[in-house]
């Protein structure tokens, strides 16, 4: 039997933040007095599975990540600060957000990889998986392991907030970043209306759209105006 290859410092380090990352998800739980079931019910995943996160033996998402802040109620900046929690008011969240945020996340992931001008392969190449891997995450469908969204948001020279923050709907509101509450509202809005906002093609539409929002009435009938005497 071949002898196995030594690790990586790349692959040390992850394993080390997995095992770090674990220990803070097993204290907010035990603190919240949560079971690993009842997480496991709120994630779509096994108690098992729970398990192997809290032991660093299994990778976590970010859309699971931001749940289990919520679940805790916890402020998810927890995850990564050596602050002590802080409890946060935050209503229980639905496993449809959480997909949903997946989504938004790999429609920032495309977008974030061709402003910077790389393909999927370069993308596959970085994190040693096949490029069909890669237009999996782009299109919500896997899930992204929070240590190659890391190595990721590296290589796009984009902030983890990039993917935290933003998205194309909900938008950021009044300076602060969208809570799972209003994905969860977003999520109720008819599915061609969704399906629209999310398709990365129509990205140029919906930030026109976000900029006329804020332009006043006298400046958006100037605008109307103009453009009816170019048609015209």
């Amino acid at each position: 039997m071949p002898e196995a290859m030594p690790e990586s410092r790349e692959e040390k380090e992850a394993a080390l933040k997995r095992k770090i990352l674990g220990v803070k998800i097993r204290h907010a739980r035990i603190r919240s007095g949560l079971n690993l079931k009842e997480v496991g019910e709120a994630l779509g995943v096994s108690s098992g599975l729970v398990s192997d996160m809290e032991f660093g033996r299994r990778d976590v998402s970010l859309p699971q990540l931001e749940v289990l802040a919520y679940l805790f109620n916890t402020p998810v900046i927890y995850f990564w600060s050596e602050e002590p929690i802080e409890e946060v008011n935050r209503d229980f969240p639905t496993f449809e957000a959480m997909n949903l945020r997946q989504r938004i996340i790999g429609v920032l992931l495309r977008q974030a990889r061709m402003e910077a001008g790389r393909s999927q392969d370069d993308l596959a190449k970085l994190l040693n998986v096949p490029t069909s891997r890669i237009s999996s995450y782009e299109f919500g469908k896997t899930e992204i392991p929070l240590p190659e969204l890391e190595q990721l948001v590296n290589y796009l020279n984009v902030s983890l907030s990039y993917f935290m923050d933003q998205g194309l709907a909900p938008q950021e509101v009044s300076g602060r970043a969208a809570t799972v509450d209003e994905i969860a509202q977003f999520s109720q809005l008819p599915e061609n209306v969704r399906e629209f906002l999310l398709n990365p093609a129509n990205l140029l539409y919906v930030n026109i759209a976000m900029r006329l929002s804020g332009l006043s009435a006298e400046t958006l009938r100037n605008l109307a105006q103009g453009l009816l005497e170019v048609t015209y």
